[in-house]
């Protein structure tokens, strides 16, 4: 080598240690989920991203080393992602094995509904636009300076336009209307001294439940001489307003023939369990979800007082029961006995898990077949729970497999055979107080905290269920228009009308005055909770708190 070359070998720049190589297609990671934070989509803990980002820059000189940073960063950006939703965290799933007992076409039904066509339009969009500037532009400047931007934001108070941002709640003030002990009509709002609005939201939420325990039905006894009746709660799993929209059955004729209507009722849970055992204890005020499972006294057991009464409590399931062992949460509280599964029947529907499900007439009509068939005539109280529209029901088939059935169809079956067996009810002759009283909806539209099916955060579009009341066999049906409660109301409201319908024997008036009966019903602020999960709504804003953490403005 001679000396020319070697002088020229010296003169060229020596690569530098500390390579700055950029994010690269990182980028499109960032680009993508700050669309989605803008959009109210996701979360975006900035502390945690902003550490990825800064590792995912840090220079390496070994180019091995570097393209080792990008395979290991690939989970951990996933986690990240996922951790930034609002899905629920993997530890719920852990703590409930019984999603493995889901079928291969529910799973593969469930993965299908996290594909929102629109976005992954705009994300093929910016994945060309990315390609093309990248030929001029560095476009990490851009994504550093975004992520700085949406720092100062959540870090330094700095307010930056964004669509409906879901940001930490702080600043303003709202107050709740808090139902107000042994009354009729929530009580004024209280201003709470505290240094932000979670911390005020989380005194309003204390100060609800206190209320809440200080508030109680009774039941006072039969006339001997009043006509005997039974009394029929028609527990539906899945089914909201919102849901009767969506699939255009709001005015199916069953509530049409209601007597009264509940417009506003809040079911105060999105999931099966909790919702059957807020309905047992309907005689007392809302529970928070922690104390649904602790002992309660008597008085607060609507089918434990209903029992004192005369009556013959009994539970019916269209489904066994097995799943997240909803049987436990109907027997554990002391009012029944097993509950009776119409095994003798052949199956409509199967579930999730490929567990049968029976059809609701088929169901109640043997059930009132055994009750007119008994030789006593004490009054029964049942409680029936069906599951004909949970999510990922299928049709079964004659040779034991299933085909798919849409919610619309399977709303419609419901709706008409729940009309049919009130309707042969009223042939036998009986008299019955039956009460439709969803335990929560179907979430069929979704919305951007929450994909269609998803319950994890207990909505309002979810809690907001259609309870109705009617008589049958009373002397005046059909007389007087439908009664429309339009005030917040959740279970107290159900248990104080059917107080009402007992102590004034209605089943021996001549003509029941409904407005009479049903004035100034028990009202119930809208505060709804899972396990981990609060939601309550301020002014008609909704507010949502995660695990117990600050509370967040609920994105519609």
């Amino acid at each position: 080598m001679d000396k020319t070359t070697t002088h020229q070998q010296d003169m060229k720049p020596k690569r530098s240690a500390f390579l700055w190589r950029g994010f690269g297609l990182w980028n499109l990671y960032f680009i993508a989920k700050l669309g989605l934070y803008w959009g109210g989509y996701i979360k975006f803990h900035v502390l945690y991203n902003c550490l990825f980002a800064a590792a995912l820059l840090l220079p390496l000189a070994p180019l091995w080393l570097h393209r080792l940073r990008h395979v290991l960063a690939i989970p951990a950006g996933i986690a990240l992602l996922y951790y930034d939703s609002w899905l629920p965290p993997i530890r719920r799933l852990l703590e409930q094995p019984e999603v493995l007992q889901f079928s291969n076409a529910y799973l593969i039904e469930l993965l299908g509904r996290f594909i929102n066509w629109d976005l992954v339009a705009y994300a093929f969009i910016v994945f060309v636009a990315y390609l093309f500037l990248a030929q001029w532009l560095r476009i990490t400047t851009f994504t550093v300076l975004a992520l700085a931007g949406v720092a100062l934001t959540q870090w330094g108070g700095l307010a930056l336009p964004r669509l409906q941002w879901s940001q930490f709640v702080q600043n303003e003030v709202v107050p709740i209307s808090t139902a107000q002990t042994n009354t009729t009509s929530p009580v004024a709002p209280v201003k709470v001294n505290a240094a932000t609005l979670s911390e005020r939201l989380n005194a309003e939420l204390e100060q609800f439940y206190q209320a809440e325990k200080q508030r109680r039905i009774s039941f006072e006894s039969l006339a001997p001489d009043s006509t005997a009746f039974d009394l029929l709660f028609l527990n539906i799993c899945s089914l909201s307003w919102d849901d009767l929209k969506a699939v255009g059955l709001s005015q199916h004729p069953l509530f049409a023939k209601m007597d009264v209507i509940f417009e506003n009722f809040n079911s105060a849970t999105s999931y099966s369990g909790p919702a059957v055992s807020r309905l047992m204890h309907a005689n007392c005020g809302q529970l928070s979800h922690a104390d649904l499972y602790e002992p309660v006294g008597k008085e607060c057991s609507l089918f434990s007082n209903l029992e004192a009464l005369g009556f013959d409590t009994e539970a019916v399931l269209n489904h066994n029961g097995e799943f997240q062992n909803f049987i436990d949460d109907i027997t554990q509280e002391g009012s029944f006995s097993a509950p009776i599964v119409p095994t003798e029947l052949k199956p409509t529907l199967r579930g999730f898990d490929h567990s049968p499900i029976w059809s609701d007439y088929e169901t109640l009509a043997l059930w009132l077949d055994k009750q007119n068939a008994k030789s006593k005539t004490q009054p029964a109280a049942l409680l029936y729970n069906t599951i004909t529209l949970h999510d990922g029901n299928r049709e079964a088939t004659a040779d034991g497999g299933s085909r798919s059935a849409p919610y619309d169809r399977r709303a419609q079956r419901l709706l008409d055979e729940l009309d049919r067996f009130m309707d042969q009810l009223e042939r036998s002759g009986r008299k019955a107080v039956v009460v439709f009283i969803p335990e929560h909806g179907a979430a069929l539209q979704g919305d951007k905290m929450q994909i269609s099916g998803m319950r994890e955060i207990p909505t309002t579009s979810i809690t907001h269920v259609p309870v109705g009341v009617r008589l049958i066999g009373e002397k005046s049906a059909g007389a007087d228009p439908v009664v429309q409660i339009q005030e917040p109301t959740s279970f107290l409201a159900v248990s104080d009308l059917v107080s009402r319908i007992i102590h004034q024997s209605v089943f021996d008036q001549d003509h029941i005055n409904w407005q009479q009966l049903t004035a100034d019903l028990q009202q119930t602020a809208v505060v709804s909770e899972n396990e981990g999960t609060v939601v309550m709504e301020y002014e008609g804003v909704p507010y949502v708190r995660l695990d117990g953490k600050n509370w967040l403005r609920y994105q519609q």
